[in-house]
Parts: structure tokens; sequence; C-alpha cells
């Protein structure tokens, strides 16, 4: 993309709009595109876009009150939903109180009755959730993996047992609110071990790496069991340590963990450039088909302490020579519209968002003794004497150590830097989800389950092997249920095929999908075809041991024909891969355009992006014909109102940025000056009837 010529056109933007109604007074904030991301639970293809606000409700029971810009107070689940804000991680410890005493460690108190109090709020505000299990009862973190107390003996096929039990009815209790989970972090910072289980205590060696993954893939069966749809992530740290990063992902994909998102920490006082974090996380993401995610990070707006604790960041000496950013709330705007971008940067959509760690956690009282009941009694603050029998190093007594890199000032007021979320916007594609889409499943066997165990003639399926060692139905790396379709081969093979056919009942279009999962050296083609003589494919190549990938296609049928769906595979030395949740059912008939899927998957169909020298346009529809009466200047994106959103949109079409989707309706909308094409006087023009100096007709 022609950058210099995109921010000349968006500079216009700031200079006409100022702060006014459009955007917000943080309008300093540049506005961040990620594009091409699916599999996200955002209507708008946005990414991440999160606060972890723990501790809220211990600070709320404490006194601390919030308020919207106008000085009103207001929900703060609502003042972040207004900000831009679209999902809230919140950190979850088994048992953070004392035994004898039953006082609060601190940290928020953050135990599964907390974060069920969280997601009704979340759910009544909008807000998705990422759940992060610690598997510990208070701080874990790169120098602290300790096993909750009730776990503190356990082996470690009992503890991946308890992960897996805690897990699954944790999310069944937050669940029950109606909130929507996201994304569950099965650990936290967990670069040197999990729950007790630590790599250093087994050198590093193949043994430990087995024993941590079962941890982890006890806590990630959980969640597919809870729902299939929500994400997996570990989180890791220290992301300026490239080789140590790359270890980690390497390790976690030979043990074969099953996860979707690899997360890291980022404070920029501590973890390198923004560059380095751009390409680390690229490289993962590119290796091993993850996505990738900045689960926490934070910036100071003062270096003034509101409460009688210690502050993290306190002075000019604990910021380093390569952040250049201002301690002020123009300062987290500016870092946090890079931070964005850094992500965003990584390529093929694969970085997914940024998680702004404790930007509430204010100061309960600056009165030391008021100070230190109200912790005592809500866990408001840090850490307390009662911690020290689980962690005898808690000795940072009190206080947040963190309101100074809050969003909000001491007084519960946002401060412009939290509006720099709004500014942060998705490609308006994601991933149409068959059940919305679609009537009843056609298939009689979809998911190879109807034969009960082993079999090489599965019921409404015909198998035809060319792999050495097996390619039939067998309880191995299955997606949901008891069984999948799966090969393996020590001998490289061609042309493996499973096929399924139905006779349809109505004329209209027809999806064709099925999940898959195959080694690298994989190859596979999902075919459609009817009796009719119809026929589409779809072809891509494996990605690795348990990333699952979702071919789809759609094929028109009229009643009475037979609509045959079939898999052929092929593969090199070594190869293995499985197949699930097979799909054909008709589309529903209030759809008008067949819209390709948006995936991040190397799937490759005969749709096309169409794109053209003089009009550089993504399209994801056919051209339509509608009146010049249903035209709207200006209107891009086809939203029904012509803003900001849509000068973005234009100015990217107009520096051939293929990332970029617009309508050919939208095309029609864009011509502000009618000159029958797309052009940057388009976008001045609608910027200057966006700050009233014009108007369009």
């Amino acid at each position: 993309m022609k950058i210099s010529k995109l921010l000349s056109v968006l500079t216009a933007a700031v200079l006409l709009l100022g702060s006014g109604s459009v955007l917000p007074s943080a309008s300093a904030a540049e506005t961040v595109t990620f594009s091409g991301i699916s599999g996200l639970p955002f209507a708008d293809g946005a990414p991440f876009k999160g606060a972890d606000i723990s501790s809220v409700i211990a600070l709320e029971q404490s006194g601390v009150k919030f308020y919207d810009r106008s000085g009103k107070e207001q929900d703060i689940f609502v003042t972040l939903a207004d900000a831009g804000i679209n999902c809230i991680r919140v950190r979850i410890w088994n048992d953070p109180t004392a035994s004898q005493s039953g006082i609060t460690y601190g940290g928020g108190a953050n135990d599964a009755k907390q974060a069920v109090k969280i997601a009704e709020r979340c759910k009544a505000a909008g807000l998705s959730m990422f759940v992060d299990f610690h598997y510990s009862d208070f701080w874990a973190d790169p120098s602290k993996q300790k096993a909750p107390k009730a776990w503190a003996h356990y082996s470690v096929q009992q503890k991946a047992d308890a992960i897996y039990s805690y897990t699954k009815d944790t999310l069944r209790q937050i669940g029950q609110t109606g909130a929507e989970i996201a994304m569950v972090q099965i650990g936290n910072e967990t670069t040197a071990g999990m729950c007790g289980v630590l790599l250093s205590d087994g050198n590093w060696g193949d043994a430990v790496w087995n024993d941590l993954a079962k941890l982890w893939n006890a806590g990630s069966k959980a969640v597919r069991e809870y729902d299939p749809d929500v994400l997996v992530a570990l989180h890791f740290t220290n992301p300026e340590k490239t080789s140590n990063m790359q270890y980690l992902a390497k390790m976690v994909s030979q043990t074969r963990v099953d996860y979707d998102v690899f997360a890291t920490s980022y404070y920029p006082y501590w973890h390198g450039t923004l560059q380095n974090l751009t390409s680390v996380l690229g490289s993962i993401a590119n290796t091993y088909h993850k996505k990738v995610l900045v689960a926490e990070t934070s910036w100071a707006y003062t270096f003034r302490n509101y409460d009688p604790g210690v502050n993290t960041i306190g002075s000019q000496k604990d910021l380093v020579s390569s952040v250049s950013y201002p301690v002020s709330a123009a300062g987290q705007t500016a870092f946090l519209t890079d931070l964005f971008k850094a992500v965003a940067a990584v390529p093929n959509g694969m970085g997914i968002g940024v998680f702004y760690w404790e930007p509430a956690w204010l100061p309960v009282s600056s009165d030391y003794q008021t100070a230190k009941q109200l912790w005592q009694q809500y866990g408001g603050g840090w850490a307390y004497e009662s911690a020290q029998e689980y962690d005898p190093d808690a000795k940072d007594y009190g206080g947040s150590g963190w309101e100074n890199q809050a969003l909000f000032s001491a007084d519960g007021k946002p401060l412009d830097s939290l509006y720099m979320f709004r500014s942060v916007t998705g490609s308006g594609q994601s991933t149409p989800q068959p059940q919305e889409e679609t009537g009843q499943n056609l298939l009689q066997n979809p998911g190879f389950e109807a034969d009960g165990g082993w079999s090489n003639r599965p019921a409404g399926w015909t198998l035809k092997s060319t792999a050495a060692d097996h390619f039939d139905v067998r309880a191995e790396d299955v997606r949901t249920g008891g069984y999948a379709l799966h090969w393996y081969s020590t001998a490289a093979f061609s042309n493996s095929t499973a096929e399924t056919s139905v006779r349809v009942n109505e004329s209209g279009s027809y999806l064709c999908s099925m999940m898959l999962q195959a080694d690298e050296t994989a190859s596979f083609t999902l075919t459609a075809e009817t009796s009719g003589g119809k026929q589409q494919s779809v072809t891509g190549k494996g990605m690795g041991w348990s990333v699952w990938q979702q071919p789809e296609l759609r094929i028109e049928a009229n009643a009475g024909e037979t609509v045959t769906m079939r898999l052929t595979v092929s593969g090199g030395d070594g190869s293995y891969g499985s197949a699930d949740d097979c799909v054909i059912a008709k589309v529903n008939a209030q759809e008008t355009t067949a819209a390709p899927v948006t995936t991040t998957e190397p799937v490759t169909t005969t749709t096309e992006p169409v794109t053209t020298t003089t009009e550089p346009v993504t399209t994801t529809e056919p051209e339509t014909t509608s009146p010049e009466a249903e035209r709207v200047p200006g209107d891009a994106n086809c939203d029904g109102k012509a803003d900001i959103s849509d000068a973005v949109l234009m100015a990217r079409i107009c520096v051939e940025d293929h990332g970029a989707v617009i309508t050919q309706q939208g095309l029609k909308n864009a011509d502000c000056d009618r000159s029958g094409s797309l052009s940057p006087e388009d976008v001045t023009l609608l910027l200057r009837a966006i700050a009233k100096m014009a108007f369009l007709e």
C-alpha cells in the first residue's frame, strides 16, 4: 500500500474534523484497519479491542465510582463499550483466600464467582468475554506458576483431570449468564510452566514438555466441549527474546497442543520495539498458522501516585530509551495506535487484536488506614499479608500500583486515550456461520459417528484408499464427537477419496463444507457436483496437527437432482489428517448473494477478487443495477450514512490497498463528484461535507 498517499488523504480528515462530533476529542488517533480477519465473533470483521478490568467489582465495592465524559456517573461497562471496546478479559484464580481467616489475598479477589458477576455486566453491555484461567490461587507469571492449594500434591494426570473439570464447570457458570465467551486462555504467562509443572524442573526436556502439553490440552478439551467455536489461547511473555518465543511456539507444536491463538504480553518498558513485536509474531503466525494477539499492555499517563501503594512505573528512570511516547493521555493514544498497527501488520490477517491491562484499577483512598481496611475487606489492592500462606513473596502490600497507567483519571472520569479504540476498525468482512445461513444438514452421517467405531465402509460414504497405512473412520484426531475420517501413510500417496451424496427436494443453492486438519505435506480438493452436470471445487493444503480448516463451496441444484460432495487427499511420507463435521444444506432463501467465505486458511477457490488498474476494487457481491434513486452519496461502506469510516475506505481504495473491500453499490455511492470513477477528489469532497464545508448531491 502507498502509505504516504493514504496518510496525506487522512491528514485532511484530522485538519477538517478536529475534535468535533464525528470523532471524539482524541481524534489524533490514526485510524487502524485490520483486514482479512476471520473466525472472530464481531459482525463488522473488527479485531479484539479489549480491556482487562478484573479488579472492577472489588473496586466498586470499595466505593470507587466511574463516570462518562460529561461527569455523569455511568456503568463502566457501558462506558467501555461506548469507547469502542468489544471484549473484556477476566482473570480467574481457584481460591484466592486465606485458609483460616477467609481474608482475600487481594488482586481483585478474582475467583469464579467474581467472574460470573463480570459476565453479567458484560452481557448487559453487549461485550464479549476473554476468560483467563491462571490455574493457581494467586498471581501467575513467568516467575510464579504454583498449583492451587487444593491441587498441591496432585500428580500431573490428576492436575490435568482437575484442569479439565474446573475449566468446563467455570465456563458453564459463566455461560449461564448469557454472556458470550469469545476466547479462553489456558494459563497466564506460561513461559516457564503452569500449575506447578515447571520446565526448569525437567531441564526443559521432552518429558516435562509432554507433561505441560497434557495440562494445556486438558484445558483446551474442556473449551472445545463447552463450545467448539470459542478460541483457545496460550499466553506467553517477553517477545523481545525472539529465539525464546520461537522455541516456545515450536515446542507447543511438537507436543501437539490444541490451540488457536498464540498470545503475548507486550509492555513497552520491558519488551522491546514494536518492529520486533511484529516480526516475532509474524514469524510464529506464518510458521505455525496460529492467530496472534497482545493479551496485556499499558502506558502511563502520569508519574503521580494517587494512593499509599508504590506504582510499578513511578518515574522517568522506569522507562527505556527506545520508547519515545510522552507520559500523558496523548502519549497513551499514540502508543496504542502504534501497537494496534504493529499487530495489524502481521501478515495474512493473523494478528487479531490487543487487550489493555487493568485500565480502571483506581485508588480506593489516599488515606492509608482507610485504604488498608477497604483492601482487606474487598480485595481492591495488589496483595496482603494473608497471601503469604500461598506465596511467601507476596510483600507488595496494598495499592493498585497501576492507577497512573489507567485510561481513567483517579476520580473515575475517562481519559481521551480511552476513546482511541473507536479508531480501530475491521475490514467489514466476517466469516458467515453456516447454521445461520442454511437449513437442515441433509447428510446421513456428517460426523462419521453412525457406525459407533472403526469402519472402512462408513454409513452414507464411499471410501477409496491409496494411503499405505489407513484411510478410514476411527477415534483419532476428532474435532467433535467420538470419531472422524482419518488417514496416515508412511509412504507418499495420491488421490484417496471420500464421497457422499444426497437427493434434494428443492431447487436452490446448496452449501457443501467439512472441517479438515492435516500435516503440511497434505493437499486436498473438495468437489461438489450435481447429477445435472454442474461442478464446483476448492483446493488447499494442510497447516499442521489440529489446525482445522473449513473448505466450503456453493452449488446450484434443481429439485430431484443428486448433490455429491467428494474429498480428495494426497500426501507425502508420514502424511496424516482427518475430516469431520461435514455439511450439505440448502442456503436460506433470504440470502440474495453468495459471498465467498473470508478465511485465514490457505484455501484456493475459483472465485477471485476483482481488481482493475483504474479502480482497484475488491468486491464481495456481483454488480447490481440499482436505480440512481438508491444512491447514498458518500456511503462507500453501504451502512446507510456517510461519515469518516467511508472516507477511510475510499482513501484505501484510492491508494490501491487490495485488502480494502467495497461493493459496486459502494463505488457508485463513493463517486461524490459524479465523474464516473473513484478518485482522491471524491475523498476530499466527502471530508468537506462531513466538516459541513460542502454538501453532496
